[in-house]
């Protein structure tokens, strides 16, 4: 296959996506996933439910519950039972949390919905589509390699105690 950009390029490019990102979160004092939980809570109006921050964040639970515990720590959230359950739970920013979202998430958001508008409508439409069908297939190819390395792995475990002597 002869590629004009190679795998590894596409790879620093995201790269350097990434630590732009790790800079607004650190300029803020936080982990990258605690800036989005706060970015993500300040979004949903100053509250949001858990299992929708677990299930749409590519962080493990643990990591994201961490992250709510530093919230929580630093007084810019606090964690409770969602209405009328005893089961799930709904992070909500502090009033705190709020002056807190709004001195530093909301503009490295305004920064990057500017960064994005920069591109014409059909491009950050394309860029969508791109980077979603990259995803998709390349979880795929992840799937599949898990799959083989489990597999080998399972032969391996039974290859176990196999002597020369059998």
């Amino acid at each position: 296959m002869n590629s004009a950009v190679s795998p590894v390029d596409f790879d620093r490019m995201l790269n350097g996506l990434v630590r732009i990102y790790s800079e607004f979160a650190r300029t803020c004092g936080l982990s990258d996933c605690a800036y989005w939980m706060l970015v993500d809570t300040s979004a949903a109006g100053g509250s949001v439910a858990v299992s929708r921050l677990t299930s749409e964040w590519f962080y493990s639970k643990q990591t994201i519950n961490s992250a709510i515990k530093t919230l929580r720590a630093r007084g810019l959230a606090t964690l409770e039972f969602a209405e009328g359950s005893r089961k799930n739970k709904v992070v909500r920013l502090t009033e705190e949390g709020v002056r807190f979202a709004k001195r530093y998430a909301l503009p490295a958001q305004k920064a990057e919905q500017q960064a994005f508008e920069a591109l014409e409508p059909w491009e950050q439409r394309e860029i969508m589509r791109l980077v979603g069908k990259f995803s998709h297939v390349l979880n795929e190819e992840c799937e599949a390699f898990k799959r083989q390395v489990a597999a080998e792995n399972e032969a391996d475990d039974k290859g176990e105690g196999d002597t020369c002597d059998s």
